[in-house]
């Protein structure tokens, strides 16, 4: 399927499958199974797109709908390449977590690869005596549901770190240096500064709303990761890798 129409895509309701590959297929997700027929209220007969969040696409046609389980038929299976060029991880801390839902859900809309969450050591009050490890299976609900009504059908990788060490010493197993770029509020230069990369995988880390601690800048030195700022005017915590995303995607050409 290609070029999916936007329109026909809200017209009919699109649930992640993991499996595709069967005639017929059980839906056992409860909180699934109660969105499509507690909210959507989808009936046996009812049409589905399908995908399985790594390009793959069917249509559904629902069978049977109980309280444990909806059976589905799958038709029609494609695949659909990714439509950017490169792949982009956004490195975001935890913040407020109405802000964090808001967050992640938009940068799966605008095209985020892979999602990399750390506990900063500016932790937002409101999150300081909670276990925000409770917070991690309401992160990939929002995830999935951004691909759902997006018609993203690339579902974005999620890892979780305790801090920020531990996540730059994942990233740069992964990647170089070079191709990871820190956005600062304190940063001597601007965004429009940025070169492009020469790799397939573009990775940016942004702060929270009390920026990074000095702990965490000299960590960022010691890697030897470049700091730009945004603009002229700091930008909120939810706001910053939103336009991070954006400006990386027009660097490399991903919005022409």
């Amino acid at each position: 399927m290609k070029n999916t129409d936007y329109n026909e895509i809200m017209r009919i309701p699109r649930i992640l499958c993991a499996e595709l590959s069967s005639a017929i297929i059980y839906c056992t997700n409860i909180k699934q199974i109660h969105h499509l027929a507690k909210v959507l209220r989808v009936k046996p007969g009812q049409l589905l797109q399908l995908f399985d969040g790594h390009g793959g696409l069917a249509t559904g046609t629902i069978l049977e709908i109980t309280k444990i389980s909806i059976s589905i038929t799958v038709e029609n299976y494609t695949t659909e390449l990714n439509p950017y060029h490169r792949a982009y991880q956004a490195i975001i801390p935890h913040i407020k977590k109405e802000n964090l839902f808001y967050l992640v859900q938009k940068l799966v809309e605008i095209g985020v690869n892979s999602l990399i969450l750390f506990k900063p050591d500016h932790l937002d009050q409101s999150l300081v005596k909670k276990d925000i490890d409770k917070l991690h299976d309401r992160i990939d609900e929002a995830v999935i549901h951004a691909c759902e009504q997006s018609g993203c059908n690339y579902l974005p990788s999620i890892l979780y770190f305790d801090n920020l060490n531990t996540a730059l010493d994942h990233v740069l197993q992964e990647t170089e240096s070079k191709n990871v770029f820190v956005l600062d509020t304190i940063a001597d230069k601007l965004s429009g500064d940025m070169r492009e990369c020469d790799t397939q995988m573009i990775s940016f880390i942004t702060g929270p709303e009390s920026g990074f601690s000095s702990q965490e800048r000299l960590l960022l030195d010691k890697r030897n990761l470049s700091s730009f700022r945004l603009g002229h005017y700091v930008l909120r915590a939810e706001t910053a890798p939103l336009v991070a995303l954006s400006k990386l995607h027009t660097l490399h050409g991903e919005n022409s």
